[in-house]
């Protein structure tokens, strides 16, 4: 199943690869689902850097590993692209066979950069029907790149 969205950005495009890129940590700015992120790795932002999300707790079980993925950084074009890919198989990454999200960057003209998101993910064959959850919430992506613009424009 593959989700896209994409978003213009009115800030220069190294500013908003510099925002992407460059640390992890910035998830907790603009995607709603990421309450924490824990870098893993002593690799520098780039192939093979890797990182911890934490979710928001849900119920009375959930506690401060709440919604943990692990994720590895499999491709890094500077200036241009990185993939993400699931690195985990517990938690609530157990749903998926395989994740991966695809951030782009492009000039747009003046100072302006146009943001593309693709997010590919395949599900194991018994949570199939998670795929008409998230193509329910398809916008949701679209609203996150919404906080990204907000998020790099402020500076």
């Amino acid at each position: 199943m593959r989700l896209a969205a994409e978003m213009m950005v009115r800030r220069p495009l190294d500013v908003v690869w510099a925002f992407l890129a460059s640390d992890p940590a910035n998830l907790t700015k603009w995607d709603r689902g990421v309450r924490a992120v824990r870098v893993t790795s002593e690799t520098p932002a780039g192939v093979g850097m890797t990182f911890d999300t934490l979710g928001f707790p849900r119920g009375r079980r959930s506690g401060e590993e709440s919604g943990r993925m692990s994720y590895r950084v499999t491709e890094f074009v500077p200036r241009h692209h990185m993939t993400v890919a699931l690195a985990s198989s517990g938690g609530n990454a157990r749903y998926f066979r395989q994740a991966a999200w695809r951030m782009q960057v492009e000039a747009a003209g003046g100072e302006a950069t146009r943001v593309v998101c693709v997010a590919d993910f395949a599900f194991r064959r018994r949570y199939f029907f998670l795929a008409l959850v998230l193509y329910a919430l398809r916008g949701a992506i679209r609203r996150d790149l919404g906080y990204l613009k907000v998020a790099v424009e402020a500076g």
